[in-house]
């Protein structure tokens, strides 16, 4: 007699859909319109990203290990009419390519959160949001926050602007009244927070209120020369191994 042997799939995230309510603020958080592309990892039913099209006309990707999920959410995009927007695949998450997406939906756990991070941070552009329901990711606080209640129930959804690489030594030079000044930029870099300390010829300054959103990188640098204080404020976009923007200088006294 013939025997057929077959793999049970482990699923790391029992299947829990996320209500309409937190669907919704959850896409009003990210922002989703037409031109994203949607990415949700663990899609469940499909509903993030068959309401993101019905509502946006927003492309997107559903990605699930159950075959009973992805035949379901193929079943609901057609009942929705917008089978020529969504595409669902049953795939690990793990092995899922994301690197076109504009925005990726979470309802994981911390610890699956955790493990996908890493992806996440190399695969997806700067400036792309991800969003997820009720779980975090640890040390990568997310730059919003809310609470959507649900009769008596608070579902929490976060949200992050994947961080430039900018950590590193940067170097510059720029013309100050005819003469070329070289400037050296030291970033110490923890996800989206910045800190570190900028050079100006033999002149070291200090740097304060970082910022890092996405692409877009703002500082200020500040320098004591006894009563006078030297400020430089920059304002810019990185881009792989350059960063471009604007640089005001003020003097003023304290």
């Amino acid at each position: 007699p013939s025997v057929i042997f077959s793999q049970e799939k482990f699923l790391d995230v029992p299947y829990v859909p996320s209500k309409p309510e937190v669907v919704a603020e959850m896409l009003r958080m990210a922002d989703v319109g037409k031109n994203d592309i949607l990415y949700d990892l663990g899609c469940g039913d499909g509903r993030i990203v068959i309401t993101a099209a019905q509502l946006f006309g927003t492309r997107g990707v559903g990605v699930d290990i159950d075959s009973d999920r992805i035949e379901e959410s193929r079943e609901n995009a057609a009942k929705a009419n917008v089978t020529h927007l969504v595409r669902f695949f049953e795939q690990d998450l793990f092995e899922t390519d994301v690197h076109e997406a504009t925005v990726v939906s979470l309802y994981l756990l911390t610890s699956v959160n955790l493990r996908l991070r890493p992806k996440l941070l190399k695969q997806l552009k700067p400036g792309t949001r991800v969003v997820s329901h009720n779980y975090g990711m640890d040390t990568w606080k997310p730059d919003k926050s809310s609470v959507v209640m649900v009769g008596d129930t608070d579902h929490d959804v976060y949200l992050w602007l994947v961080p430039a690489n900018v950590s590193g030594i940067w170097e510059w030079d720029w013309r100050e009244d005819s003469k070329k000044v070289h400037y050296q930029m030291e970033l110490n870099q923890n996800f989206q927070q910045l800190s570190g300390k900028m050079k100006r010829g033999n002149q070291e300054f200090t740097l304060r209120d970082t910022l890092l959103s996405g692409d877009k990188i703002q500082f200020t640098a500040e320098k004591q020369e006894g009563k006078k204080i030297i400020t430089m404020v920059f304002s810019g976009r990185a881009s792989g191994h350059t960063i471009e923007g604007s640089l005001e200088m003020r003097e003023g006294n304290r």
